[in-house]
């Protein structure tokens, strides 16, 4: 068995290890990621990724979520695979570039979307007369507009937490939606959003002329 912290040992290298060295077993991940705290399996049979899950979803959606594990602990226990079924195709090298660069999204989306545990609401006003939304995007859109986070509709859809904040994005690019709070995952509980600064400003100035 070989554990050990994040910190000592990045998760590419520990990956690239196993991969080289052939070997079958399960790697045990703990740590923090952009979207919170992980913890997962991800499954190895003669060095190649055969299936991962999170304490919520499984397969590749829980392999992207797992490899942005960057402050954490690792602990690989050698063991027989042959029980779990293959579930991902991709080699480790893809799966880490698919990984990065969805990150590499998330960070620009995150100047419309502060979290993924935020709370939208439908706009009635500005919106585009003709849109063109894909089936996803209007399926993202049906849930967000109900009062669901980007986290909590990944999981109703089964996609990654990225693309799903990518739509939301887009959205509210379009002003379909925008952000109006954020839900505290372990209570439910919605924090609302400060009007901005110029909506405030604009509303004393509409009661000034009343």
């Amino acid at each position: 068995m070989l554990e050990g912290s994040l910190r000592d040992f990045s998760l590419d290298d520990l990956l690239q290890m196993i991969s080289l060295g052939g070997k079958t077993g399960e790697l045990h991940l703990e740590g923090l990621t952009p979207f919170g705290k992980r913890k997962g399996i991800i499954y190895f049979e003669n060095g190649e990724v055969k299936d991962a899950e999170t304490e919520e979803t499984r397969g590749e959606i829980a392999i992207l979520d797992l490899l942005n594990i960057k402050e954490g602990t690792f602990r690989f226990v050698p063991n027989d695979t042959l029980h779990i079924k293959k579930a991902i195709s991709k080699s480790i090298p893809d799966l880490v570039l698919l990984a990065t660069s969805k990150l590499d999204e998330w960070n620009r989306v995150k100047s419309r979307v502060e979290s993924v545990d935020s709370v939208f609401k439908m706009m009635t006003d500005d919106i585009p007369s003709e849109i063109h939304l894909s089936q996803t995007d209007w399926k993202v859109l049906m849930l967000l507009q109900k009062g669901m986070t980007i986290r909590e509709a990944a999981l109703k859809l089964n996609m990654t937490v990225f693309d799903v904040a990518r739509i939301a994005y887009g959205l509210a690019a379009l002003k379909i939606i925008r952000e109006v709070g954020q839900k505290n995952p372990d209570t439910n509980e919605v924090k609302v959003k400060a009007p901005p600064k110029n909506f405030i400003l604009r509303l004393i100035d509409r009661i000034r002329r009343l």
